[in-house]
């Protein structure tokens, strides 16, 4: 019979693949979405731009700046300026899911006008996760080739369930800012002539684009052949 150790530190091993898992098919899951209806443009014709100036305005935090930047760097809302910044296929596309993205991160204007300290939280929170993206594969690599992997790798596995958790705590930040984007974007009718279905993925696709944040936005997520 298998000691009790061993038992345990599979269990733990088990437990962080999945954790390790589930920002890459948070990812594939994205993909689909996008296959389906990222083309989509948005019937109103506002790029993302725009509708992030919406929601600012809407909210009356209007003197919060809307800024371009690099694609790589992401679409997100930094807290200590306080400005939203948006990726350049973010800032200047006109299709549903970018409006919806951008609407999101403006969204996040309003928790920090409201005080939500999560929000602050939640831009170092994705920094880590992003460095983590990038470290695990090579000390994961590392954990098997060194003695004692399997208690090695039950130690490796926690460190993945924690900062796993981590991030569907954070998650829950971004699930609010995405509600209440909707809210904006449908006061302003900025959602009008879209079917329900539409909706739906654009607003689910924005939701998955934190929870994929460790895996796309990383080296190995550059290396994964593109369709």
């Amino acid at each position: 019979m298998m000691p009790l150790q061993a038992r345990l530190e599979l269990m733990f091993i088990g437990l962080g693949i999945v954790a390790l898992a589930i920002p890459w098919m948070a990812w594939a899951r994205l993909r689909t979405l996008e296959k389906r209806h990222g083309r989509v443009l948005l019937v109103r014709g506002v790029t993302g731009e725009q509708a992030a100036r919406i929601v600012l305005l809407r909210g009356e935090i209007e003197q919060v700046p809307v800024d371009e930047a690099l694609d790589f760097l992401g679409d997100n809302y930094a807290a200590s300026e306080p400005a939203v910044k948006l990726a350049q296929r973010t800032y200047f596309s006109r299709t549903l899911f970018a409006v919806v993205r951008a609407a999101g991160v403006a969204a996040h204007g309003l928790q920090h006008r409201d005080r939500d300290r999560r929000v602050g939280r939640l831009g170092r929170m994705d920094g880590v996760l992003i460095l983590w993206g990038n470290a695990w594969p090579i000390l994961a690599l590392g954990t098997l080739l060194s003695p004692g992997r399997l208690t090695g790798l039950a130690v490796f596995a926690v460190m993945a369930i924690c900062l796993g958790l981590a991030q569907i705590i954070s998650h829950r930040t971004v699930v609010d800012a995405i509600r209440r984007a909707r809210t904006e974007l449908e006061g302003a009718r900025l959602l009008d002539g879209h079917p329900k279905n539409e909706i739906s993925d654009a607003l689910e696709a924005a939701r998955l684009e934190h929870l994929a944040l460790s895996a796309k936005r990383t080296i190995w997520g550059a290396l994964r052949p593109r369709n």
